[in-house]
């Protein structure tokens, strides 16, 4: 009965956007895990953050941060393939479309300790908890000794914006213009 609802509720709603977002889901291709460390990698290799290739291919940062831990099915198909493409990496054959992804631009100079890591896992980052909410404090001396690209402890890309509201990251965990966690 309440399927029925909703799909009466959809199929009648003047908001297109609604009607959309239920119809066109596709299911999610059965991908290895390999598939997703490979897209990691090729993202890595692009010198690309995860905060700038999610929004690049319309998904969240935390999506596709799981999705490169081996979670294939935390992303949608079209998602997966804008990745692929994004990357030049072919899904079928798990090898690069053309060759091997365009090289890395150029990193600018940072100042030592600007960036943090994004991975969650990453030992740079500490976890500890406040109120029950989970929170990682990135060191970021340990992840940027050098004002580098990359983290040192793990390899990730460092970011240095917010991945919510894009502002320039400051000490602590929590963004003190949005509110919100630097690492989910």
């Amino acid at each position: 009965m309440f399927i029925n609802y909703v799909t009466n509720y959809v199929d009648n709603c003047p908001l297109a956007f609604i009607k959309n977002k239920v119809h066109n889901t596709q299911p999610v291709k059965a991908l290895s895990p390999e598939i997703c460390f490979q897209l990691r990698d090729a993202r890595r290799q692009a010198g690309l953050s995860q905060q700038v290739l999610a929004a690049e291919v319309g998904c969240k940062q935390s999506a596709l941060s799981m999705f490169e831990q081996g979670r294939p099915t935390k992303l949608s198909t079209e998602v997966v393939e804008k990745l692929a493409k994004r990357l030049g990496i072919s899904l079928t054959a798990a090898a690069p479309a053309s060759g091997s992804p365009a090289p890395a631009p150029a990193a600018p100079n940072y100042a030592p300790g600007s960036g943090f890591c994004p991975n969650p896992q990453c030992p740079s980052n500490r976890a500890y908890q406040v109120a029950g909410r989970a929170l990682y404090s990135p060191d970021r001396a340990a992840a940027d000794p050098v004002g580098g690209r990359f983290c040192a402890v793990c390899g990730e890309v460092l970011e240095r914006l917010c991945p919510n509201c894009g502002a320039w990251v400051h000490a602590g965990a929590v963004c003190s213009h949005c509110g919100q966690p630097y690492i989910a």
